[in-house]
């Protein structure tokens, strides 16, 4: 089977100030080519299948409406599934089966990485749930359970008069009825994620900046708050912290499920035991996004000045060595650009930490590149 190394798809860019290379999707499908959030591995355990995001915007445009693309490394093409649009969720990938899942209204839904693979719809939530609301989002980050039983819902929703709902639940993957975990009205829920290892634990995270001024607590950045939350089926949520902090997101599990990973802005990357709730600074520094290798020696990161901007650097850290080394500086789009309208690298770990994935744009557009991590390494021993 090809590997990105050899596949015609891919192309490799050299960073100018340090020799890191890179492996570019240059094959096009779509006029946007965008890799997945962070939390989201988009390969399939055997590497041959490799899923992106695909846009379709008018040239020189703008907007978030995307559907699903695979590159298959064994026919070396790339495809696109018009079918597979997912606007009220991020889509997941079966590694296993490399069959992707994702939502549409109150719809989740599957398919396999080949060309004739029919969509098939797994669950529905029920209308009756989501009576007088307006939904905004079905699941953030829609992940399995530890058990493989479950997708993860965290329903945002407004009332009428525009008051936040939020539902935090799950939907089993064999058509059986969702179970609602919590109702929350007043407050902004979202980002959630199943623990890896526990299929009764979900973390979800508040969104403080949206609910501040509702509230009458104008949001500065400087208040401390509670972001990240942990709930367990059958229980009330709970903070993660024992102390508020000052703005903070991005938040992950590892993968053993012992901790949980975020960004405090302006602090750095941090990891917060489960069993102790204590908190370690692994990275000090400026970062917008990060990602850990399974054994948590390795952190990938990007750093923007403006979070509404795609001028990034993304960085790769040897938490033993306490050397880092830049993958990419992103320069400005050229303003004719077409472009979707998140377009932050969200750099990940992924096959096995063999590669990092995340979106580029050195070549002026919107790209998924991969790094080999032995690579990195290279420069970081």
């Amino acid at each position: 089977m090809t590997i990105p190394e050899t596949s015609r798809l891919f192309t490799r860019w050299r960073n100018p100030s340090n020799g890191v290379e890179s492996l570019v999707l240059t094959e096009r499908a779509a006029p946007v080519q965008q890799s997945f959030y962070y939390t989201h591995p988009s390969f399939s355990a055997d590497g041959r299948f490799l899923w992106l995001g695909c846009g379709f915007p008018p040239p020189g445009g703008r907007h978030a409406q995307q559907v699903l693309g695979v590159a298959d490394l064994e026919r070396d093409e790339l495809r696109v599934y018009p079918e597979t649009q997912h606007p009220i969720t991020r889509p997941w990938i079966n590694g296993a089966t490399a069959e992707a899942f994702w939502g549409n209204q109150l719809d989740f839904w599957k398919r396999g990485p080949l060309a004739d693979d029919p969509p098939v719809r797994v669950n529905s939530l029920p209308a009756s749930l989501l009576k007088g609301l307006r939904i905004t989002c079905l699941s953030t980050h829609p992940t399995f359970s530890a058990d493989g039983k479950s997708f993860n819902i965290d329903i945002r929703a407004l009332k009428t008069d525009g008051k936040p709902v939020s539902l935090i639940g799950d939907l089993p993957v064999n058509g059986s009825p969702f179970n609602l975990w919590q109702r929350t009205e007043g407050f902004s829920y979202d980002h959630g994620l199943f623990s890896p290892s526990d299929p009764d634990l979900q973390l979800f995270a508040h969104e403080f900046w949206q609910d501040g001024e509702r509230l009458g607590m104008r949001f500065d950045g400087a208040k401390p708050y509670h972001r990240i939350w942990l709930i367990r089926r059958g229980q009330p949520a709970e903070p993660l912290l024992d102390e508020p902090v000052t703005h903070s997101g991005h938040e992950w599990w590892d993968a053993s499920g012992q901790h949980i990973w975020y960004l405090h802005y302006g602090v750095g990357v941090k990891k917060v035991s489960l069993a102790t709730r204590q908190e370690t600074l692994v990275w000090p520094g400026n970062l917008s996004h990060a990602h850990a290798s399974r054994d948590g020696r390795y952190v990938v990161a990007d750093r923007m000045a403006d979070p509404n901007t795609p001028e990034c650097h993304v960085l790769f850290f040897d938490t033993v060595t306490r050397k880092q080394v830049e993958i990419v500086a992103h320069p400005a789009l050229p303003a004719h650009a077409t472009q979707c309208v998140h377009l932050h690298p969200h750099p990940q770990f992924c096959l096995d930490d063999r590669y990092i994935c995340y979106t580029t744009i050195v070549h002026g557009r919107v790209d998924v590149a991969l790094v080999s991590v032995k690579h990195l390494i290279d420069f970081t021993a």
